[in-house]
């Protein structure tokens, strides 16, 4: 799939003038809003209404200046409205299958992971700029599709991290989609608006330079804007995983959550669960989302453990703690928070609690 070389000298007045305020304001953006941070939706906005899920979309789109800048390049990148349409289409199309479908599954991402990749996104439509338009359309539409799976994963995983109530989840889960495609529509038609402002101050014979210099921006920006993401992630892991300290003899290790619950649940009818009950994992992962720390044990669990495990729960010491047989390996344990991960080779008490604790002490810090 080569781009064509001399495309960028045709394109449409409306479009050229796009470029030229991507090249004076929207690319200044990309070094300045801070790509990664604009993609966290407020701690408080689990008790909003179905309508007011629909402002809270459209904020996060509209903070989100990488997505912004990824949709404009496709626009400009487009050269025509109705290929733009096409294009732009079938992101939202790939972001709402999977905001749906990831959430009712309850199915999650390293959200920092996603960050990185929107990015890069951000940099693969700029390198098209830099060399013209597509020779075939079908193929970049399917990449943009594919970029929008990975941008509505992300969007996902955000929204099941607020705790949201199951009761009235699906109407907010789309009115949440709805703001997003409301605040997406908005900022292109202010996009143009501006543009066609911002044009007005510059010769006419100065906006093909000014479009390539945009999109050298995009790619050039971007391209070095993903590897301080990656690491600023890898280094967050280790960090999180620095702050529990363990006891010494804990056959335990910590780091960012892997493990995945259902979502769609309620609230957990009582706090331990027995090797010979099933666990309602989908009432886990509603309470993790409440910041319980849930506590996953494998099959074939010694006797003396599974004891010690219910004496931990029943002190509540701390409290918000939920166990029960999970999918663990033979033997082990797991704990799990919003955010970290501690994984036994076998059931250390010890280890829970101080794991537990520091959990809601951070909770209590940042509040």
């Amino acid at each position: 799939m080569q781009p064509h070389v001399n495309a960028p000298t045709r394109f449409r007045p409306t479009f050229a003038r796009l470029g030229t305020l991507l090249a004076v304001v929207l690319t200044y953006t990309v070094a300045s809003a801070g790509p990664a941070s604009a993609h966290g939706i407020g701690g408080d906005a689990a008790d909003a209404s179905i309508f007011g899920f629909v402002g809270i979309g459209i904020e996060h789109m509209l903070l989100g200046w990488d997505h912004l800048l990824f949709v404009a390049g496709i626009v400009l990148l487009a050269g025509k409205v109705r290929r733009a349409a096409k294009v732009i289409s079938a992101f939202v199309v790939g972001h709402s299958l999977t905001l749906i479908v990831a959430t009712l599954a309850g199915w999650q991402v390293n959200p920092g992971a996603v960050d990185v990749v929107i990015v890069l996104s951000v940099a693969f439509v700029g390198f098209y700029g830099m060399f013209g338009r597509p020779q075939r359309w079908g193929i970049f539409t399917a990449i943009v599709f594919g970029f929008g799976l990975i941008h509505g994963l992300g969007l996902s995983t955000r929204f099941q991290s607020i705790g949201v109530p199951d009761e009235g989840m699906v109407w907010r889960l789309i009115a949440f989609n709805v703001g997003i495609e409301i605040g997406q529509l908005t900022a292109i038609m202010g996009m143009l608006a501006i543009a066609a402002v911002v044009s007005s101050m510059f010769k006419r014979d100065r906006e093909p330079a000014l479009i390539k210099a945009a999109f050298v921006a995009l790619f050039a920006i971007a391209a070095m804007t993903a590897p301080f993401l990656a690491l600023a992630e890898f280094r967050s892991a280790e960090n999180e995983a620095a702050t529990v300290a363990l006891p010494d003899d804990a056959p335990c290790t910590v780091g960012k959550r892997a493990q995945v619950l259902p979502g769609g649940g309620g609230h957990a009818g009582k706090d331990f669960y027995a090797p010979d009950e099933e666990a309602p994992l989908a009432d886990f992962g509603h309470s993790l989302g409440d910041a319980y720390v849930i506590v996953l044990y494998g099959d074939d669990l010694p006797d003396e453990d599974v004891t010690a495990l219910q004496e931990f729960v029943d002190a509540k010491d701390p409290a918000k703690v939920l166990v029960g047989n999970g999918d663990v390996p033979d033997g082990q344990l797991v704990a799990i928070t919003l955010e970290q991960q501690m994984s036994c080779e076998n059931v250390h008490v010890g280890a829970l609690r101080q794991f537990s604790r520091d959990w809601f002490e951070s909770l209590r810090a940042d509040a």
